[in-house]
């Protein structure tokens, strides 16, 4: 269907404007990820009409049981394509009957590295209704993002391996940022805190002791950027053991976190536990104006297990309303996270990655129904 909108009076006519029409990739992937992705396609779809705008949608097969079946991963043709589009759509890829860290390495990370996405953006908010891990707090306390450098670090494959197999086997792997990887990233946490929504407060986190020059690299554009673009910005430091200790005593405390892609790994997965699991956890991974992408946490095995239809979608239509920000419908976006946090607080009774009442597909239906 289309949609369209008087858009200004040119003399004595009105000039019509045609909607916003959104070309999205698709990748279901395994496990849960494909209920869970057609839970996201419908509540984008009720946005859109709500909205006016449009939504085409272009599915991708490339999946664990995709490559059992052809032998095939992610084609570079395929990966060309990508660019093209103006968001996408990733529910998650892996397979117990495939090698571990096949498919991460040669379709996801393919992916955000073709596309330098050199964010990965974990937004961590308790919705009302659900229950935190974190026994003793509740959504006033729990509403904080994790800002995650993507591209270098760890990340940047420099190491290597020798006399492998034998008792002088020897393994490498080296951190390696650029002044210039650093700043974008700082810089995306401070617009984020700068943000009407957001609390204006960043927390930088790393490991001096162990890590002084990669740390030193970041402390110092840390503090030249604040002071010279965010002077607003109340900024501190955390080192990660400590940040991880303070995230689960005092959630409250932080807005925006941001860190290296080896310690962001491991904080974001500490917020996701504090929001109730991995059924509730989004993550988008972005280069600010180019092709981001977005789905739910890829974390624990219980996500890859089969397809059910009680899969948890929260997070799955979560990182939808995250692909609408990345694309400027602020407006709808937030009409998804409130339907979101309406349905939790009133009807769904879910902890972690399965719905204990309602299906999948029941779900979906009652955050489209409130948008």
């Amino acid at each position: 269907m289309k949609f369209f909108r008087l858009r200004e009076k040119v003399g004595t006519c009105y000039e019509i404007a045609m909607p916003n029409a959104y070309q999205i990739a698709v990748f279901p992937g395994d496990g849960h990820g494909p209920s869970v992705m057609e839970a996201a396609v419908r509540v984008l779809n009720a946005a859109a009409a709500r909205f006016h705008f449009e939504c085409n949608f272009t599915p991708f097969p490339h999946s664990g049981a995709h490559y059992l079946e052809t032998g095939e991963l992610l084609p570079d043709a395929v990966l060309e394509r990508l660019s093209g589009f103006d968001g996408i759509l990733f529910g998650g890829v892996s397979h117990p009957e495939v090698e571990p860290g096949l498919l991460a390495r040669e379709i996801l990370l393919k992916i955000t590295r073709h596309l330098d996405q050199y964010i990965s953006l974990r937004p961590v908010r308790l919705s009302p209704g659900v229950k935190s891990y974190l026994r003793n707090k509740g959504p006033q306390h729990i509403d904080y993002c994790v800002v995650r450098e993507n591209s270098a670090g760890i990340n940047g494959n420099v190491g290597g391996a020798m006399l492998q197999g034998t008792d002088l086997e020897v393994a490498q792997e080296t951190m390696l940022y650029s002044r210039m990887q650093v700043d974008r990233c700082l810089r995306f946490a401070f617009e984020l805190a700068s943000r009407s929504d957001r609390r204006g407060r960043v927390t930088l986190s790393g490991k001096s002791s162990l890590l002084p020059n990669v740390n030193a690299l970041w402390m110092r554009a840390f503090q030249e950027m604040g002071d010279r673009n965010f002077p607003n910005i109340e900024r501190n430091y955390l080192g990660v053991d400590d940040i991880a200790m303070q995230m689960v005593r005092y959630p409250e405390k932080f807005d925006v976190i941001v860190t290296g892609n080896l310690f962001g790994d491991i904080l974001a997965d500490i917020g996701a536990v504090s929001q109730g699991g991995v059924g509730y956890a989004a993550v988008g991974s972005i280069h600010p104006g180019k092709t981001g992408m977005f789905g739910p946490m890829r974390a624990g095995m219980e996500f890859y297990e089969a397809s059910t239809d009680q899969a948890n979608p929260v997070a799955a239509i979560s990182a939808a309303s995250m692909l609408l920000r990345d694309l400027r419908e602020n407006e709808a976006a937030a009409r998804i996270e409130d339907s979101i946090m309406a349905t939790t607080a009133t009807e769904v009774i879910a902890e972690g990655t399965m719905l204990s009442r309602f299906t999948t597909d029941e779900v979906a239906g009652m955050v489209a129904a409130r948008i």
